[in-house]
């Protein structure tokens, strides 16, 4: 190891102008190098330290390290520190060796800040456009991906980005150089190959709407289907380019679902015909009809009676599994409950807040799976009877989150009629669910009106005097009234005794109130849990109550359930603006709701439904006066998609729909 540092001559035009000021070139062994307490760069990082290294490992050291010797055998660099660690880590994988010799150039040691700030201080980076055209030269000198990634010490894929850019039109890299487009305008550019197609799409667009957004949605065509849409899911992007269909995808995103389907048409195809094979199955199983749907929307659903089937007895076996799965759900739901307390004590934007929220969304992501599993296993008991598959139909459609969602046990207006006559021809008793609640026009009771209202009413008496003192059946008949309403017309065919009013707002009300309802987080939310205790309730052929599974019930199965029923009747929609404070806030406080989790102001649920003025006010709040201004020079149909851009991802709020403060009064 060379213990001291070897001076190399400088040539003679070189030695004629050099001075002690101006430093010598020397080699120095990298073990006697150090980073200096000089150097005026305080702030160091690794990041680039691996390109670096790239660099020196296929071009060599091209610039020389500037140092000072330290007056024991060592030598601080004073500027050169991102190369010293470069090679550093190309000693510690043993491309160099520890005392590899490293060109350096050697100053006067009280020149060393001087010489440090020299370095850092008049330097241009090489602008990005410089970058990929240079490494798209490189290609075109015969140099592979590959080869060219190894060269620089970067992945393949930063240098297909790289030459994605450096092929777009001359006209927009000029732009870019110019500061007028910026980066994320070009990789929106990229999406499409045809120079044409790129400037068409730019120029389609006002100078004001060139967001990277709106951009998008002009170079993407609307027959189109986004690669993490639930429809993509569903037919799997695989299975769609096997069958021919071509892909758009956007090599910037750092998710594989950024993507594209071109061919829409192909795609609902597919989705079809994934439909109609678990159709099939359906078919064979003997129902009475059954169709497959890309979508069903709720009023129709909600035209059907509904049959349910009913539930074989667990085996032993089952039953402990059960029993495993309530205990975990119990453990699931009081571990949710200490998080939530923990949240309530801790600043949400704090690093502890951020790490309590991952673990809140981990605990309720198990809880969930949980769900599911006792949901799976309820189903896997369900048992329908002969008459119910002769009578009843099926419909197979998607779910809102891509899957299979099978519908069993739909009986049509003309299912039921056939059904009832046909019972009534062999002298066979209608079950109570088919029958009407009246005696037919015409048919007199065995008692008189007037007699039963006697009767019933000293029965209404006594039952009101028993149920006083039974909390758990008062309980269970008050979540049984709930429950009416929501699981069908087929399902709860007995008249409840309890006169308290349920009436269902999800879906039906709120489908027809609320733009895109169907496709909305909330809406998934309630159609998950309605489905999940909809395959738990009890039904079947000609049950003729089903209270009594309700009073089998433990509490905390009744308490969940009335919870789901509880909020299915939940309605505070309003037609005027309100200012003061009501129950439906107080609610909201309580349950910590925030709407920009829920909603977000597309043009479709708001933009195109308020006045210029309030779009001007929306983005005025979110972005700012500035970004707001050119909006009073567009016509409306510009200004909506302008304002759809800048709101994008701001959090936005209109105020029907942020908290209000509870008044000092209450």
């Amino acid at each position: 190891m060379t213990d001291t540092a070897t001076i190399v001559d400088a040539p003679a035009q070189t030695r004629d102008v050099a001075s002690a000021s101006a430093g010598r070139d020397v080699t120095i062994p990298l073990n006697q190098l150090f980073h200096s307490a000089a150097n005026v760069r305080k702030q160091r990082s690794d990041q680039g330290i691996a390109e670096l290294a790239a660099l020196i490992k296929s071009q060599g050291l091209l610039q020389r390290l500037s140092v000072t010797a330290d007056g024991h055998g060592r030598y601080a660099v004073d500027a050169g520190g991102r190369r010293l660690a470069a090679c550093l880590s190309l000693a510690a994988e043993g491309y160099f060796a520890q005392d590899q010799g490293i060109d350096c150039r050697l100053y006067e040691s009280d020149r060393a800040v001087a010489i440090s700030m020299a370095e850092n201080s008049g330097r241009m980076n090489m602008h990005p456009a410089d970058e990929f055209e240079a490494f798209a030269r490189l290609i075109a000198e015969g140099r592979t991906e590959k080869q060219v990634a190894d060269q620089f010490g970067v992945s393949v894929l930063t240098v297909q980005r790289r030459m994605k850019l450096a092929n777009l039109a001359p006209r927009f890299i000029q732009l870019f150089r110019d500061g007028k487009v910026d980066m994320d305008q070009l990789k929106v550019l990229c999406l499409v190959d045809d120079h044409a197609l790129q400037v068409a799409g730019w120029d389609s667009l006002h100078e004001y709407n060139r967001s990277a957004y709106m951009l998008r949605q002009a170079l993407v065509n609307d027959d189109e289907v986004q690669g993490d849409s639930a429809l993509a899911k569903f037919v799997g992007i695989e299975a769609y380019e096997a069958e021919g269909g071509i892909v758009r995808r956007d090599l910037f995103s750092v998710s594989t679902d950024e993507c594209w389907l071109q061919d829409g048409a192909l795609v609902q195809k597919l989705a079809l015909a994934r439909l109609e094979e678990a159709a099939e199955v359906e078919r064979a199983a003997g129902w009475s009809w059954v169709e497959a749907h890309l979508r069903v929307d709720y009023a129709t659903m909600n035209g059907f009676d509904r049959e349910r089937p009913r539930a074989r007895k667990m085996t032993d076996e089952q039953a402990q599994g059960m029993e495993v799965w309530k205990a975990l759900a119990e453990d699931a739901r009081a571990a949710i409950a200490a998080l939530n307390r923990e949240w309530d004590a801790v600043e949400e934007d704090s690093e502890e807040g951020e790490a309590l929220a991952v673990r809140i969304e981990k605990a309720e992501a198990d809880a969930e799976q949980i769900r599911e599993s006792i949901s799976l296993l309820h189903a896997s008991l369900a048992e329908w009877s002969a008459k119910q598959i002769a009578s009843c139909g099926v419909i197979v459609t998607m779910s809102h989150d891509g899957r299979i969602e099978v519908t069993r046990g739909l009986m049509r207006a003309q299912d039921k009629k056939a059904l009832v006559a046909e019972l009534k021809k062999a002298g066979r008793a209608v079950p109570a669910h088919l029958q009407s609640g009246t005696p037919a026009k015409g048919e007199r009771g065995e008692f008189s009106e007037r007699l039963m209202h006697d009767l019933t009413a000293h029965r209404t008496a006594a039952l009101q005097a028993a149920l006083m003192d039974n909390a758990h059946v008062a309980l269970a008949l008050v979540v049984h009234k709930q429950a009416g309403p929501i699981f069908a017309s087929g399902y709860f065919h007995s008249s409840s005794p309890l006169k308290v009013s349920a009436q269902l707002t999800c879906n039906t009300h709120l489908s027809t109130r609320a733009t895109g309802y169907g496709e909305s987080q909330a809406a998934s939310v309630m159609d998950k849990a309605q489905s999940r205790w909809g395959d738990r309730l009890p039904g079947g052929d000609g049950a003729a109550s089903t209270l009594g599974w309700f009073i089998k019930q433990d509490d905390a199965t009744l308490m969940e359930l009335l919870a789901f029923c509880t909020a299915s009747a939940l309605d505070a929609m309003h037609g005027r603006e309100r200012t003061s404070y009501d129950d439906s806030d107080a609610l909201a406080e309580a349950l910590g709701l925030d709407m920009a989790d829920w909603w977000t102001p597309t043009p479709a649920k708001y933009l195109e439904s308020v006045s210029k003025a309030q779009l001007i006010e929306a983005v005025t709040e979110a972005c700012g006066a500035e970004v707001a201004k050119p909006v009073a020079g567009m016509k409306k149909g510009e200004a909506v998609a302008y304002c759809a851009a800048k709101l994008e991802g701001t959090r936005w709020l209109p105020a029907p729909l942020k908290r209000k403060a509870v008044e000092t009064a209450q």
